[in-house]
């Protein structure tokens, strides 16, 4: 709505000019006039607009299914509560887990005598999984209870095990650094890479500049090409640092749980956006 001032109009104030003495001569015929001013203060003409909230059409209907879908993704991981294997697993190993709100990366650090173990993974590895729980085709081609009914389905369906791409770095203070590039599967834990990297290199350096450090190290030979005796030594030198079955196990279960809290998260956020 706009309010405008009331304009005010300048108000001016003339005197007669002033009169002739006798004496003056008639044919000059020149008049004198004085003009007297009165200063008016300057006011300026304001116009306030108010803002103006412009939703889609369809902005409502989406914003009741996000708060239907949050409040029932709550409600389930409040009567879930916070799961035991968690706690149990860090106890057994002596991992401590390291994860934000909203970010997909998890990592893990612990001591090993001398050595600082660190290992990293991505919620996102559970896009491996073989059945994904949502089948885009069947949302596009059924209603909204149809799409329910299939997404519970497919999410029972949902192989406990999937692949997972992670890194594992071993480092101590006074050599370079062991880092790991592997990939669990069905339970075992598979070497793709191992390179050594410099300490000194490594140390104040990350994101790009890191993976650049990264790739130009030498990647080690093919682990399947290795005598069969450094294969198995090899595998005991990461399963007594508890890179193993357990750690593969471990990782599945967080990576579900960890990918309904930041989709609950993220149902709540959507939510807030469109409400703003």
């Amino acid at each position: 709505m706009k309010y405008i001032a009331r304009n005010l109009v300048t108000a001016a104030a003339r005197n007669a000019a002033p009169r002739f003495s006798q004496a003056a001569s008639i044919g000059l015929g020149a008049r004198m006039c004085a003009r007297v001013i009165q200063p008016v203060g300057t006011i300026r003409t304001l116009t306030t607009t108010m803002p103006m909230r412009v939703n889609g059409s369809s902005d409502s209907d989406l914003l009741h299914t996000l708060r239907d879908e949050a409040d029932y993704e709550a409600k389930q991981a409040a009567e879930e509560g916070e799961p035991e294997f968690i706690q149990a697993f860090m106890n057994k190993t002596g991992f401590k887990i390291k994860t934000k709100t909203g970010e997909q990366k998890v990592t893990m650090t612990k001591q090993f005598g001398s050595e600082t173990i660190t290992i990293s993974f991505d919620v996102g590895e559970i896009l491996n999984a073989e059945n994904p729980i949502a089948d885009f085709e069947t949302y596009r081609e059924n209603d909204s209870g149809d799409v329910q009914k299939e997404a519970e389905i497919n999410a029972d369906d949902t192989p406990e095990d999937f692949a997972i791409g992670f890194t594992a770095t071993i480092s101590k203070n006074s050599t370079d650094m062991l880092f790991l590039e592997l990939e669990s599967n069905e339970g075992e834990v598979g070497v793709n890479h191992m390179r050594f990297l410099s300490n000194k290199d490594v140390s104040d350096i990350s994101g790009m500049d890191l993976e650049w450090v990264r790739q130009k190290a030498y990647c080690g030979p093919l682990f399947g090409q290795l005598s069969d005796d450094l294969k198995e030594n090899i595998d005991a030198f990461l399963a007594e640092r508890n890179i193993d079955t357990g750690l593969t196990l471990f990782m599945q279960d967080y990576i579900e749980h960890k990918e309904q809290s930041e989709y609950l998260n993220w149902l709540r956020k959507f939510k807030s956006f469109v409400e703003a």
